[in-house]
């Protein structure tokens, strides 16, 4: 079962940030549908959000073929 969520969850955090994350506030959006959009070629993975303070995301990705240096954290 763990391995299920690990699978499930990918995690974007501001890595400049002090300190515990004590909060959380859910959001609807389409992201889930551009992720999958995105991975649906199987050509690329998502493996960032850049959030600059507009309505704008960026998604960063990685080509699959180099899924070699996509290493799951345990």
């Amino acid at each position: 079962m763990a391995n299920e969520l690990d699978d499930k969850f990918r995690v974007m955090v501001d890595l400049k940030v002090k300190g515990n994350a004590t909060g959380t506030i859910f959001v609807r959006n389409d992201l889930k549908d551009t992720i999958q959009r995105i991975e649906s070629t199987n050509e690329d993975r998502v493996v960032g959000i850049v959030y600059d303070g507009t309505y704008n995301l960026e998604i960063l990705t990685q080509p699959l073929q180099d899924k070699d240096k996509l290493k799951k954290i345990k």
